[in-house]
């Protein structure tokens, strides 16, 4: 795995403490500064960082409120970019597609050191991209995917089409399979998994498509 993440630093005052107002991070790749990466901070005024030559992004000037820190490896908004522009074109297979962190209050006099995040994603392992399965009570289809380094829980979704019309959401689990079992009309569906990183925020993988 090529681990691509997403961890916050800390401009100290005082024992390590943030600065006031300041809300800063760093971005690697394979243990390496990412430069260029595009994080955003969502709240009352979002506003929009690029990582520098070291990965680092900061957001100063943060006022008091609740804020969250985001990561989009295929754009901010998902509607902008429809499931089979993700799949045929899309993003690269060992990155997740989404990431958000925890929401977090700033208060005024105080910045905030957000927990890191894993943004790498070695695949979405089985079933194949495209590949025809029948599937029923009897004939149950397992879905496989790589762990996740910060995953506590995962959940599988899937989709009838690219405007979030849910066919199926298995429970969390702590393993990476999901096993679904229903009787579904014949066609093309797409399917995606939740990363439960616990503090550190929640990721979504990218689709694939399946065939029933």
């Amino acid at each position: 795995m090529l681990p691509l993440s997403l961890a916050a630093g800390v401009i100290g005052c005082g024992f390590g403490a943030p600065a006031a107002g300041i809300v800063t991070g760093v971005v690697t790749y394979d243990g390496k500064p990412a430069a260029g990466k595009r994080v955003t901070l969502a709240g009352p005024t979002p506003k929009v960082a690029a990582t520098d030559p070291n990965g680092r992004y900061t957001f100063n000037g943060i006022a008091s409120g609740k804020w969250q820190i985001q990561y989009a490896g295929v754009g901010d908004d998902r509607q902008a970019v429809p499931n089979e522009q993700l799949f045929e074109t899309g993003v690269r297979p060992n990155e997740v597609a989404y990431w958000r962190s925890l929401a977090f209050d700033l208060v005024d006099g105080g910045g905030k050191e957000v927990p890191g995040f894993e943004v790498a994603y070695n695949g979405l392992l089985y079933p194949e991209a495209g590949m025809a399965l029948l599937v029923s009570a009897e004939a149950v289809v397992p879905f496989h995917w790589s762990t996740h380094p910060r995953a506590q829980r995962y959940r599988v979704t899937i989709e009838k089409d690219n405007k979030g019309g849910r066919l199926w959401q298995s429970p969390w689990v702590g393993e990476p399979t999901a096993i679904f079992g229903q009787d579904v009309s014949p066609g093309r569906y797409w399917w995606t998994v939740e990363i439960d990183g616990g503090e550190s925020g929640t990721g979504t993988t990218r689709f694939r498509q399946v065939d029933f």
